[in-house]
């Protein structure tokens, strides 16, 4: 079986940077994950390179950083007096935090830049923004998506709705 719309597949990766570095995974011990194709679970051009191929298939893709998580975006970098954000007393410059939204429960993280007495400045970017990725991996398993696992997926909506 091929990969296609609604399979689930099961593939074993390493994910490095440019510089050779790992993200996920080791060649010795790679990282294993499972998704649905055609939900937006993947970055689109991953998800693109592996449509089409069979279980037992093997790959290697690297994907340009504006293809991935894009590039740099100053405007996602924001300076906040910690008087408007009293969470922001807790956290510590050069760390990563996870911010979860109440009513609805999702979440998103944020780079804590620098902290002053009455600052705090937060990055908003993906920590993989700027970087070429490159995976290798192995397809583990291909089979049609089971109806109950299909009951739940739906795509996710980027940008904005038409009418």
């Amino acid at each position: 079986m091929e990969i296609g719309k609604d399979s689930f597949v099961v593939i074993e990766y390493t994910l490095r940077l440019s510089d050779g570095s790992y993200v996920r995974g080791e060649k010795a011990s790679p990282a294993s994950m499972n998704f649905v194709v055609g939900y937006g679970q993947l970055l689109p051009a991953l998800e693109e390179a592996l449509t089409g191929l069979e279980q037992g298939a093997k790959k290697e893709v690297t994907i340009p950083a504006c293809e991935g998580f894009g590039e740099r975006d100053e405007s996602q970098v924001q300076t906040v007096s910690l008087s408007d954000f009293p969470a922001g007393k807790e956290l510590v410059a050069g760390k990563w935090a996870i911010a979860k939204n109440s009513e609805t429960g999702s979440q998103y993280s944020y780079f804590v830049r620098e902290k002053t007495d009455s600052t705090i400045t937060l990055d908003y970017n993906h920590p993989l923004v700027g970087q070429d990725l490159r995976y290798d991996f192995t397809v583990v398993l291909v089979r049609p998506a089971l109806a109950e696992e299909l009951e739940f997926l739906r795509p996710c909506e980027h940008g904005e709705k038409e009418n």
